[in-house]
């Protein structure tokens, strides 16, 4: 026997009321603006394809957001918060699926997770939960810095890597492999990133950085890799390195960048 008509319409009803629910739950919002940030609708084309972004809109998959110089942006998924730097081009197919072109954006949540990151030629995926700045390089692929983190770093062909707080990782080539691996000043990072200080509210997580910085602290002890770095290739891969011998001489203001490594 066939259920009456007012069964299905109502059974039909709940689904579509519990898909709406579901995909409102996951919207990326846009929560906080300064300067000139700009959507680029790839459904369109030529002038009537560029637009404002505005606060509190809904950040949709076929929406590419670009920050002029000087400005940033922050969206929010639940948990999330995505933060977008200057001169930075990134489009979210998901909110869990991101992938930039340029520049830079900072990443921070506290529920596990699986965040998938991607550039013009590289893919990586970050298990667990934390806070990463990430930044795209000139050779295509990016760099990953967890400030704090407890979790898992993968990529097609290097792999798996325990994520370290403070450790900054290369993500090189189509198949991604792993690139060199360098300890970040996190305290300098925190002094002087606009991703971390520049927005009215703190992150969430901000306890959790305070407490890996004082725990690097105490392991390194100031010695440090570097602080900054970019690959214009896969063979050279640039990094801004600090004294980190107490042997060298100390008239040299603190945090000064004195060498240009080239690795080769």
């Amino acid at each position: 026997m066939n259920p009456p008509l007012n069964k299905i319409f109502t059974i039909i009803a709940v689904v579509f009321t519990t898909a709406f629910f579901l995909n409102g739950k996951t919207k990326i919002v846009t929560s906080y603006i300064n300067g000139k940030v700009e959507i680029i609708d790839s459904t369109l084309t030529g002038i009537n394809s560029i637009s404002k972004l505005e606060l509190n809109s809904s950040i949709h998959g076929h929406q590419i957001i670009a920050s002029a110089k000087g400005s940033r942006s922050e969206f929010k998924n639940e948990d999330i918060i995505w933060r977008l730097g200057s001169l930075s081009v990134c489009r979210w197919f998901s909110p869990k699926d991101c992938w930039l072109n340029s520049g830079s954006l900072l990443l921070s949540f506290s529920e596990e997770s699986q965040i998938n990151f991607s550039s013009l030629k590289s893919k990586a995926t970050i298990k667990g939960v934390g806070t990463f700045i990430v930044e795209a390089t000139s050779n295509g692929g990016f760099k990953i810095i967890p400030l704090e983190a407890d979790g898992s770093l993968s990529t097609s062909e290097g792999g798996t890597k325990k994520i370290k707080s403070g450790r900054m990782l290369f993500v090189l080539d189509d198949p991604s492999v792993f690139g060199d691996a360098y300890d970040i000043d996190l305290l300098l990072l925190l002094r002087s990133s606009r991703l971390i200080n520049a927005f009215p509210e703190p992150l969430d997580r901000i306890k959790k950085i305070e407490m890996a910085i004082y725990a690097q602290q105490l392991k390194l002890k100031g010695k440090f890799d570097a602080l900054i770095g970019d690959a214009n290739s896969n063979e050279n891969i640039q990094i801004w390195k600090f004294n980190s011998s107490q042997n060298e001489p100390s008239n040299r203001p603190k945090g000064t960048i004195n060498k240009l490594l080239k690795v080769k």
